[in-house]
């Protein structure tokens, strides 16, 4: 059933990715109660990450016997196919833990999405460096970027922060707490043939990076904050989407120029906005922000915010 799915969504959107340029895109994204996975097409490769449950945790190989489904079907080498494991409730810090994968630990695959390109590691971590289902944010992003000041929180790879800085925008911050991930994000910079000088790359707690950045009344025309569900830092205290989002917003807002928007993220399947604490205009985008590859049409909630 997977495989047979998985085939019949890629001659649908294979001829069409490839005249948009697009090499990560979702196959299959749990269309089958039975069978809990998600696959994800990655320039020829396969990423098969289960959801994880007790019924399967048992059963030996079961999820490599499913991309090897997948991979048989669509006549592509078994060996290109890289299999996870997720959960529904995501841990802190799952982003940044290493995945065991000695034999082909540190390997990036380039990416394309239109004109840009993007290293992606398929093995290393629980995810790959390039989070497609929001290739239609870093568009919307892009359009508005041209001459502007933008600022990227809780980057990752720094993905809106290129599509920002190849529109033209005048300086890209981009903000993460991981100096790898900042060291990943510089080197998609550079894969763009993009300059760094007039951009900043800033590792740091983001609720401090806020609070330093309105004293110095620095001003934004566009901020893009996609946080983690739940996280816990080092020196301060844990952070929770759901409870400390009003607080998140509001001081991306100060920071916000005249005429300002603020693109608001994230993929807090049971996420209830408590927007009446924000002092701002808040419109949701989640449908024109769900590329049609995705099933799963509130994969992330995203908002357009404004002063």
């Amino acid at each position: 059933m997977l495989a047979n799915r998985v085939k019949k969504t890629h001659q649908k959107l294979a001829a069409k990715m490839e005249k948009k340029q697009i090499g990560a895109y979702r196959l299959y994204d749990w269309d089958i109660p039975e069978v809990r996975v998600v696959v994800d097409w990655y320039e020829g490769h396969l990423v098969v990450a289960e959801y994880a449950r007790e019924q399967t945790a048992l059963l030996e190989d079961y999820v490599a016997s499913l991309g090897a489904a997948c991979a048989d079907i669509l006549k592509i080498p078994r060996e290109r196919v890289h299999t996870k494991a997720r959960r529904t409730r995501p841990r802190s810090g799952d982003r940044y833990e290493r995945t065991e994968s000695p034999e082909r630990t540190n390997e990036r695959l380039i990416v394309r999405e239109g004109d840009l390109r993007f290293y992606c590691n398929l093995d290393d971590f629980l995810d790959t460096g390039l989070f497609a289902d929001h290739r239609k944010t870093r568009a919307m992003v892009a359009a508005g970027a041209k001459s502007n000041r933008v600022l990227n929180l809780f980057a990752y790879t720094g993905s809106f922060s290129v599509y920002a800085a190849a529109a033209g925008a005048v300086r890209v911050t981009t903000v993460d707490a991981s100096r790898t991930y900042l060291d990943w994000a510089e080197a998609n910079f550079a894969l763009n043939e993009l300059g760094t000088s007039r951009h900043l790359f800033v590792k740091d707690d983001v609720r401090e990076f806020l609070h330093f950045e309105y004293e110095r009344r620095h001003q934004f025309e566009i901020i893009v904050c996609d946080p983690p569900s739940f996280s816990v830092g080092r020196d301060r205290e844990s952070f929770d989407v759901q409870r400390d989002h009003p607080e998140l917003i509001t001081a991306c807002v100060r920071l916000l120029a005249p005429d300002g928007v603020l693109y608001f993220s994230t993929n807090h399947q049971r996420f209830l906005p408590r927007f009446a604490e924000v002092a701002a205009t808040v419109v949701e985008i989640t449908k024109d922000t769900v590329p049609e590859d995705y099933r799963n049409r509130t994969i992330h909630r995203c908002f357009r915010i404004t002063r």
